[in-house]
């Protein structure tokens, strides 16, 4: 027996409480088995209440914390240390191509594959433990090896409880916005005012029956609510608060409830108990196509009193159904089409700017192939290449230019042709100095102890300072003036701001600052008492809040983006006014195609054409627009490299 393969990460973050380990996709790979109850996501069964697997997947019950997960292929049944683990589940599995990754409910694997050593059936061994104190989430084993045997998906071992609990029924009984005032009384909601006691409570609210039976009046505040769930059981008082009780009494045994609300308890309380197991049973059933019924509990390692319940729920949910021989799965059901009739009102506007033949983009654009392209006298030429995945954000420096990208440090493109990384991790949202010489960022580790730190590189001398690193997510980079690092600790408007020089202590600044203007140190605050511009002249002015403005370089004027029809508002010192754009300009600024300054009075636009991009310049200060068509080199969806801020003269 030999371990051939070994992949190992430690912090994998499931998506929707499943950790996925996929079959690598071969165009030379083995045909599906016929069997189509085996593919991925082909029932309407879950991950199961440890994990399940067909052809070409295996799903794990993971929740939503990071696991650690280890991913071993063997030339023989591999061992193990029961003892070890608290849950092991072994199943058949088959891989089309003979490699495998970690990958994500909605599709898509990691980059590290797991060779298996070829192609078709395994066994695999699914192992999980609860992580040590300190660590989020579990411990995960994921072993395969060849095993020509479709031997049935068998429970090797449980120290949880595959069947759960019934749930009380109060949820159903009581409406959501009730129970959610028992979640808030208890702690475990921060109250959302100092009133909140006396707010309103939303619609539905309970039926009037149930809680006369109670002895309470129908609640229509929140501390009406606290007294009903007081009555009911679900809330214990505890001091001046309240606590949520241990071991609710079940609602259908307190309350004589009308037949329907009393059949949807029940059906709440099924899916409390069954909904892991019954995926459990569908995967017997599946790989069985039919399964035998005389050894489910063995199997599954069910108490036999549980199985004729589990069987039932299973069959009522159309997850099973009986035929001859025992249980077979049911495919996934196609969803009811249905068409809805939506009026579309188109907006109008009163002009559509015409656009003139302009210049190319005056730094230059990143392609969609990770081309660096710059022009010079003859035109277009490909300066360098950043072979990252994904690129979000580009920049001219004195030295070259910058792109942020997935996946560690961003590329320094220099002008020289050289491509190179940049001497530290800045994230996807550095910033820049006006001047081109400094960028900064937040270097972000997300995993089961987060931690984030940032960074100012000077690209002319390679030298990087940092600040220590700091548990949490919290940090975000504003700006780089003057060769100091402005930096907030959250986007709360209540979150604390700095400025920070090398070789000093952060210096603390107003609190709630969002955007810090690197040409001239201009400053947006969002305070709880509205929102403030810190002008050039240090004097602090309110700003109007019926529009999400941002501040242009130079913090004279301030602009928002409106999507429908596109258009820009700018506010100087009066009133804010709109400036229609051409159709089609692009105002997301959640894009690496965002609009950007080119010169503090020259704003640049995507906009996407017949398969290709033109660039839209919006000179405000001549009330002009000009275009420029990217060349095919430039591949699909590229965007423009932001430039060193100079002040234009028009």
């Amino acid at each position: 027996m030999t371990v051939t393969a070994i992949f190992e990460e430690g912090e994998y973050l499931p998506e929707y409480g499943t950790l996925v380990v996929r079959d690598r996709y071969a165009a030379d790979g083995l045909e599906p088995l016929d069997n189509e109850l085996l593919g991925e996501l082909a029932t309407e069964a879950l991950s199961g209440t440890v994990a399940t697997a067909g052809d070409g997947w295996v799903h794990g019950k993971a929740g939503d914390p990071f696991q650690a997960v280890r991913l071993e292929a063997h030339d023989a049944p591999a061992p193990i240390v029961l003892e070890d683990w608290e849950d092991v589940v072994e199943s058949p599995f088959r891989s089309r191509s003979g490699r495998v990754a970690l990958g994500f409910l909605t599709g898509g694997e990691g980059p590290e594959s797991l060779e298996l050593g070829g192609r078709g059936m395994f066994r695999v061994r699914v192992s999980r433990r609860t992580a040590v104190d300190g660590e989020e989430g579990d411990v995960w084993l994921v072993q395969f090896w060849p095993s020509d045997s479709r031997e049935l998906p068998r429970w090797v071992r449980r120290t949880r409880p595959a069947i759960s609990a019934p749930g009380s029924g109060w949820q159903e009984v009581l409406g959501y916005s009730v129970m959610s005032a028992a979640w808030t009384a208890a702690g475990y909601v921060p109250p959302r005012s100092g009133t909140w006691l006396d707010d309103p409570l939303f619609e539905p609210l309970p039926d009037e029956a149930v809680c006369a039976q109670l002895g309470v009046p129908r609640p229509e505040k929140n501390r009406d609510a606290v007294a009903l769930l007081v009555a009911a059981g679900v809330l214990v008082a505890d001091g001046d608060g309240h606590r949520l009780a241990e071991h609710p009494p079940f609602a259908a045994e307190r309350l004589d409830l009308p037949d329907a609300l009393a059949a949807r308890v029940t059906d709440a309380a099924d899916r409390t108990r069954y909904t892991w197991a019954a995926a459990d049973l569908t995967s017997v059933a599946a790989w069985g196509d039919p399964a035998p019924l005389d050894d489910l509990a063995e199997r599954l390692l069910l108490e036999p009193g549980d199985v004729p319940g589990l069987l039932a729920h299973a069959a009522a949910t159309g997850l099973v159904h009986r035929v001859e021989g025992g249980i077979a799965a049911l495919p996934r059901r196609k969803p009811e089409s249905s068409v809805v009739a939506v009026p579309m009102t188109l907006p109008t506007r009163a002009e559509n700017p015409a656009t003139f033949e302009g210049a190319p983009p005056r730094a230059g654009v990143v392609g969609g192939n990770g081309d660096v392209v710059v022009w010079r006298i003859g035109g277009p030429v490909v300066l360098g290449h950043v072979p990252d995945q994904y690129r979000y954000r580009a920049y001219e420096t004195l030295t070259g230019i910058a792109v942020s990208t997935s996946g560690g440090p961003g590329m320094l493109v220099r002008w020289d042709g050289i491509a190179e990384r940049l001497p530290a991790d800045l994230g996807v949202h550095p910033v820049r100095s006006a001047d081109g010489r400094f960028l900064a960022g937040v270097e972000v580790h997300v995993g089961r102890r987060s931690w984030d730190q940032p960074h100012l590189v000077d690209v002319t001398t390679g030298e990087v300072a940092s600040l220590p690193r700091a548990d949490g997510l919290t940090r975000r980079a504003l700006a780089v003036v003057d060769g100091a690092l402005y930096y907030s600790e959250g986007i709360d408007v209540r979150s604390r701001t700095f400025r920070w020089r090398p070789g000093a202590d952060p210096e603390p600044l107003a609190p709630g600052l969002w955007q810090v203007d690197p040409l001239s140190g201009a400053a947006l605050e969002r305070s709880p008492d509205g929102v403030f511009r810190h002008g050039p002249d240090g004097v602090r002015r309110p700003v109007p809040t019926d529009r999400q403005y941002e501040l242009a370089p130079g913090g004279e004027r301030l602009y928002a983006f409106q999507y429908a029809p596109p258009s820009v508002w700018l506010l100087d010192d009066g009133g804010p006014d709109e400036h229609p754009l051409p159709e089609g300009c692009d105002t997301s600024t959640a894009i690496p195609a965002a609009p950007f300054w080119e010169t503090p009075s020259t704003l640049v636009f995507h906009h996407e054409r017949g398969g290709g991009t033109r660039l839209v310049r919006w000179h405000l200060e001549a009330g002009r627009f000009d275009h420029f068509d990217l060349p095919a080199l430039t591949g699909y969806r590229p965007f423009a490299v932001r430039p060193i801020l100079r002040a234009v003269s028009h």
